[in-house]
């Protein structure tokens, strides 16, 4: 025998005899689980997380066939945190190092059982190296970048998909969802909000390339349009199979453009510059400096160019940071969009950009006071929208708002514009006073106020589907809000929340939320945590769980494996705004 291949058996062998397996299967509806799926009869809209298997293995790398020394035979596996993990379904403590999986290969099965014949999609994700088979056929990668979704051929009746899986690092983790060819666009649409083209345009050729391999998303067209501050459509063209590069005429150069995108019926949208990000910044200098002092908008220009000149001066941009060059176009676009509309204010044009750095004079002592607003493209003055209001962690305040960390992610703001247009409701953080190591004073209570009087002020809210969302140090400010208004929020979504005060003052004590809680009776909220979260465990926020349940609170709480390495980082969850969608406060 093979030295090589007689170590690999033995070592398989071994872990057959070492794992023990631990499976705790849930099912939402009170059903037992199962790994077989039903597609609807209308598969023209549908999405299905495929999350129950079958698992078998672990097998000898190159034998995922083979039988022998298996400590999984078949056994169904519903994981215990909706996504599934090969630690947890080989009952491998979360903190093992040893690598027991390594050089292995496990084989996970599901039935997709299908009415008539239909395409779907298939999108799996996973940072293990796999391979997928349909009825014993190979499935291929559509070829595009960042998302695996792959064209599934369903037979009416019974089809088994197989998923080959050969773990590798520390994330042995893995997720696949099946949908149809149009929430398929949907969702790659959304993914590729903000990040169309490559943002910055040379204007000697007018030649914009895409970021990403479009058109193979859908057999239908892929609709590229440009249209102006004023909204007057420049161009409007199909994206051409295989070709990344499109001339654009009629762009100006220095001048900045909304481009959007439409794949399937999902449009979304991206600002871009036509011309050098350093001349944009001498342009609208000089045209700040022409407006007259005490001009109603002079303080907002003044503010953009701040933001402006940051993110030219900042060392991501000699770096490498790929995202650093869509930074730019929103900011610009903002001073077209403010310098072409001198006579009106924020909220009056169709043609304003989804994601917005407002500055507004407090009225509480006419200081300069600042929020981020996104907006969906369709707001309608005679239709008021929901309002998610994000409560800022304690991570943001050292530095200057328009500069924070958190808004600096540009992919993370670039999905909170997906979730406003997928929801049709506006966004919005607020600045309102807050500075590190300390509780939320008197003047940021009011501050929030005032800026949510702002925005009510220039947009469509509706009053009674007004949400609250943080994550960890800001879920302790949201509690803190939320206990003294009361009667505002329809809803509240805290992600591993900080609950216990944190700060030692007698008045922090004397206001900590845990003493004033019942105030939220009835106000549903909902808490998503992650069980491997070392950074906010369940234990911060477990006291939390048992005051909501003690005092009336209508409690949602929602584990995902995995989870806490995004949740920490991003502006606004998918849990969230599903919680908040159609809760109305009464």
């Amino acid at each position: 025998m093979n030295n090589k291949v007689g170590n690999q058996t033995i070592r398989t062998a071994l872990i057959a005899l070492t794992l023990s397996v631990a499976f705790s299967c849930h099912s939402p509806e009170g059903e037992p689980p199962s790994s077989e799926y039903t597609v609807p009869q209308d598969t023209s809209r549908f999405r299905m997380p495929l999350a129950v298997w079958r698992m078998s293995g672990p097998f000898a790398a190159g034998d995922s066939n083979s039988a022998s020394a298996m400590a999984l035979d078949d056994t169904l596996y519903c994981p215990q945190y909706q996504v599934p993990d090969l630690r947890e379904a080989y009952g491998i403590a979360d903190n093992d190092t040893t690598g027991v999986l390594s050089g292995t290969v496990t084989k996970a099965s599901c039935a997709i059982v299908a009415g008539k014949s239909s395409e779907c999609r298939l999108i799996f994700r996973s940072s293990m190296p796999y391979s997928l088979t349909l009825n014993g056929d190979t499935l291929r990668r559509i070829g595009i970048q960042g998302t695996d979704m792959f064209p599934l051929r369903l037979r009416a009746g019974r089809n088994t998909l197989v998923a080959i899986l050969r773990p590798e690092g520390d994330d042995l983790s893995f997720e696949a969802e099946l949908c149809d060819t149009l929430t398929s666009a949907m969702i790659y649409a959304e993914s590729q909000s903000c990040n169309i083209i490559y943002p910055l345009i040379p204007p000697e050729t007018c030649l914009v390339m895409t970021t990403n391999s479009h058109e193979a998303v859908t057999g239908a067209p892929v609709r590229i349009t440009v249209d102006d501050v004023l909204g007057n459509e420049i161009s409007c063209f199909t994206l051409r199979k295989d070709t990344s590069v499109h001339r654009v005429p009629g762009l100006l150069k220095d001048v900045s453009y909304m481009v959007s995108m439409t794949v399937g019926v999902t449009t979304v949208r991206q600002p871009v510059l036509c011309g050098k990000d350093d001349d944009s910044y001498l342009k609208f200098h000089a045209l700040c400096d022409s407006l007259p002092d005490g001009h109603p908008r002079k303080d907002e220009a003044e503010q953009l160019l701040y933001r402006l000149r940051f993110l030219l001066d900042h060392p991501s941009r000699y770096e490498g940071d790929w995202w650093w060059q869509f930074k730019i176009p929103p900011v610009t676009y903002q001073l077209e969009h403010l310098f072409a509309h001198l006579g009106s204010t924020y909220g009056e044009s169709p043609a304003e950009p989804p994601v917005q750095f407002i500055t507004y004079r407090s009225e509480a002592d006419d200081s300069l006071q600042r929020y981020l607003l996104v907006r969906p493209s369709a707001v309608d003055a005679g239709r008021p929208l929901p309002l998610v209001v994000i409560v800022r962690p304690a991570v943001e305040n050292p530095y200057h708002f328009f500069t924070s960390p958190q808004m600096a992610r540009q992919w993370a703001v670039n999905q909170v514009q997906a979730f406003s247009e997928r929801y049709g409701c506006l966004v919005m953080m607020p600045e309102m006073r807050t500075t590190l190591g300390e509780d939320l004073t008197p003047s940021a209570m009011e501050e929030f106020r005032l800026a949510l009087s702002d925005a009510r002020s220039h947009y469509p809210v509706d009053s009674s589907r007004i949400y609250l969302h943080a994550n960890c140090s800001g879920g302790y400010r949201a509690l803190r809000l939320a206990v003294a208004n009361p009667g505002m929020f329809a809803a509240i979504g805290l992600y591993a929340p900080v609950y216990h005060c944190p700060y030692g003052s007698p008045e922090s004590e004397a206001n900590a939320p845990e003493r004033s809680i019942g105030m939220l009776k009835g106000i549903p909220m909902m808490i998503h945590g992650d069980p491997l979260d070392r950074h906010s465990p369940y234990s911060m926020y477990e006291d939390l769980v048992r005051d909501c349940r003690r005092n009336g609170i209508p409690l949602t709480l929602s584990m995902k494996r995995g989870s806490g390495k995004y949740y920490n980082v991003t502006l606004l969850g998918k849990e969230a705004m599903e919680f908040f969608k159609d809760k109305k406060r009464k």
